[in-house]
């Protein structure tokens, strides 16, 4: 009885020990939670205070230069047709360069991390993005005006936008990133929406100044500038942004999120905020909205007994698409895929249609629908200037060139045959090549010891392995897609 009474002793000290532990590390955790917080928060506030505090400084002006088409490209005007009697070839083509993927790029990420809310903010304010309904904690007391929109005007609002009532408006602005898989220009867009929304027509530059803050705190580089009495966001990018105006900065080009400003010079904020990034025009998938399905496209491949497929397509994406930078970087469209719309549509039917087939054959009837059952059209005829594609518009648009062929066609051999492929870019012209798994004769290149053989979507009725005769002694670049 003895030994009973002391192992209860025991017990229950040991339960008693063990629960002030839980508590005292509880405590220490929350303690250090909270230094954490408020040492982030001190960082916040100054590094938004210096900047309020330079903004005060004198813009100097930059002069704007005009906006640049995308390249043309002397595009054949139209496709070729393989004359029957053409014999087979399995001929080296030369190549002078091989451009490599792009790198794979992060979202931004917030120079300073943002708090959770002690209290969950109601998402009082709603928007409309590519048929999505958004909501943000916004009310009445988040609408500020600027008494001017010069160097102290400006600082004042930024000021007024350092207060803590607005991060809730960030965390959610970054959540609808996540939620949407929106790209960097994605997320501009959607910045931009969203505050212009808020604010009335005429307090626009209200809005643009918000956009900035949110991007900024959202870790984006961005820069804003004035011409006349109207603020603008100032984009920078690596590569190059066709149809929008630009300046240079440090060696940087900036561009002005604003086509319908014709100005010619700008005063310039250029000032880095900590921890910026540049923005990326790489989607490494498109973004998920809506569907709101486009009139239903019969697509019938010509090729043997055929394949049909009735496809439609979702408008609020191709919307989204349609408001994205050209750019002349193909293998950007490729790695951007199909939507899981089209793929739902579009995959099983050609799944079918190769089923039990060996590879070689499977791309060849992946390749004579792409030739046959889609009608060309060069970018000049359809839309008076080159606009290349994602995979998704060429199934939408009543009509395609040779670089949308070559795009949705790598999409395809990757994601349905699991084979490695490269876009071909001849001038004026693109066409793609296979790194097949068994050997597989026709033309080809010979890039690494590996073989790729050429898959022309524009040559009609070439297979596997036909390249455009025009083209077999002419020095290609090899296009990598990741």
């Amino acid at each position: 009885m003895l030994i009973g009474l002391l192992s209860c002793c025991v017990t229950g000290a040991t339960a008693q020990t063990f629960e002030e532990y839980r508590k005292r590390i509880q405590s220490e955790f929350n303690q250090y939670k909270s230094d954490t917080e408020r040492e982030f928060k001190e960082y916040r506030d100054r590094i938004n205070a210096e900047f309020a505090e330079y903004m005060r400084q004198t813009w100097p002006e930059y002069k704007a230069k005009p906006a640049k088409p995308v390249p043309p490209s002397p595009e054949p005007p139209k496709p070729v047709v393989k004359e029957p009697d053409t014999p087979p070839s399995n001929d080296p083509i030369p190549y002078d360069e091989v451009i490599p993927a792009p790198k794979p790029v992060t979202p931004p990420q917030p120079p300073v991390p943002i708090p959770e809310p002690t209290v969950t903010p109601k998402p009082t304010f709603s928007f409309r993005f590519y048929g999505e309904t958004c909501r943000l904690p916004l009310e009445n007391k988040h609408r500020f005006s600027l008494s001017a929109v010069d160097e102290n005007g400006v600082a004042n609002g930024w000021k007024k936008l350092s207060d803590e009532i607005y991060l809730p408006v960030v965390k959610e602005c970054l959540a609808y990133r996540e939620q949407m898989q929106l790209c960097d220009w994605g997320y501009v867009l959607f910045v931009d929406k969203a505050t212009s929304s808020f604010f009335p027509s005429d307090r626009q530059n209200e809005a643009r100044l918000m956009s900035m803050f949110i991007l900024t705190q959202s870790g984006y580089k961005v820069r804003i500038a004035r011409s006349g009495n109207k603020l603008v966001l100032l984009l920078p990018s690596k590569d190059p942004v066709y149809q929008y105006s630009y300046l240079t900065l440090n060696g940087c080009n900036y561009y002005v999120f604003d086509k319908s400003l014709k100005r010619a010079s700008f005063n310039v904020f250029d000032r880095e905020f900590p921890k910026e990034q540049f923005f990326s025009l790489r989607m490494n998938q498109l973004p998920v909205l809506p569907v709101t399905s486009s009139s239903p496209r019969k697509l019938i491949s010509k090729f043997g007994a055929g394949l049909s497929v009735n496809i439609q397509t979702n408008r609020n994406l191709t919307d989204f698409l349609n408001d994205y930078p050209l750019s002349d970087k193909w293998n950007l469209y490729s790695s951007a895929s199909l939507s899981d719309y089209a793929k739902e549509q579009l995959y099983p039917v050609l799944k079918q249609a190769i089923s039990g087939k060996e590879k070689a054959e499977a791309a060849n009837i992946l390749l004579r629908f792409i030739q046959t059952a889609f009608e060309y059209q060069t970018d000049e005829e359809q839309f008076g200037y080159e606009r290349p594609f994602f995979a998704d518009e060429t199934l939408f648009y009543p009509y395609c060139d040779c670089e949308d062929r070559a795009i949705l066609y790598s999409i395809l051999v990757r994601e349905l045959l699991g084979l490695d492929v490269v876009l071909v870019y001849y001038p004026g012209h693109l066409a793609s090549a296979v790194c097949f798994d068994s050997e597989v004769r026709g033309d080809y290149f010979t890039i690494n010891n590996r073989r790729y053989v050429v898959c022309d979507p524009t040559y009609i009725n070439a297979d596997i392995g036909q390249a455009m005769p025009q083209f077999k002694e002419t020095n290609a670049r090899i296009v990598r897609i990741d």
